[in-house]
């Protein structure tokens, strides 16, 4: 009896090896397809890619901050921004790599949105620069730029600062450069709200989810604290 248990267990090996590896097999193949990189068209993709543009405007109006702003805490906020966008934008760069994707895309952005940057982007263009009329009252603003809306006049995604507002944060400094970095900086978090909240819901990848809440949660509170400071600078709320 031993020696047919034995002959049977050694006629049942080959077998079970077999499908031992078939499993193993068919998990190889499920991970190679969960793994598979985003589409050219996908939400992970254009959002990376996207952002990564919006942040590199804020790193750069933060550097001006930083540099010539009057408020200590105000340069400590352009400081953080700086940094922490800085960081994302190699993060998402390094996806895009990974995936075996262009950094940058040709034609109009936001379209992985599904039209609702695109109407986000119509609104902003509609009201030219980001809160002219009100820039035109602030310290060294010499008022609203008047006149059929020019390239100047105009925002690549919602929330990022048009060509002339650049202009204007450059060449003033102190209270002023304070007051409106941070007016301009309310709005570019706000726009970059829209698109990260939208990768957090449709977006494949796990980790874009989780950076795009992460960036939710984090610019939501910057804004609050933004605000709070042009209150106590005399300065109305962006």
């Amino acid at each position: 009896r031993r020696r047919g248990r034995g002959r049977a267990a050694l006629w049942w090996a080959p077998v079970v090896v077999v499908l031992v590896a078939g499993l193993l097999a068919a998990g190889s193949a499920l991970g190679d397809l969960l793994d598979r990189p985003p589409g050219e068209g996908s939400v992970d993709v254009g959002f990376a890619r996207d952002m990564s543009e919006h942040h590199a405007q804020a790193v750069q109006m933060a550097m001006i901050e930083f540099d010539r702003g009057g408020d200590a805490s105000t340069r400590s906020v352009a400081q953080d921004i700086a940094l922490t966008q800085q960081r994302e934008i190699g993060i998402m760069s390094a996806w895009l790599s990974g995936w075996g994707r262009a950094q940058s895309a040709s034609g109009a952005p936001m379209r992985w949105m599904g039209g609702t940057g695109a109407s986000a982007g119509a609104e902003h263009d509609a009201h030219g620069d980001t809160g002219a009329a009100a820039m035109g009252d602030m310290p060294g603003m010499s008022g609203s730029i008047g006149g059929a809306a020019s390239a100047d006049d105009t925002a690549r995604m919602p929330g990022m600062a048009t060509p002339n507002e650049l202009r204007r944060l450059a060449t003033i400094h102190g209270r002023d450069l304070d007051v409106l970095f941070l007016t301009l900086m309310v709005h570019h978090h706000r726009g970059g709200l829209a698109m990260a909240q939208y990768a957090a819901q449709h977006a494949d990848s796990d980790r874009t989810r989780s950076l795009a809440r992460a960036m939710v949660l984090n610019q939501s509170i910057e804004i609050d604290q933004m605000q709070q400071t042009l209150t106590r600078l005399g300065a109305p709320r962006a």
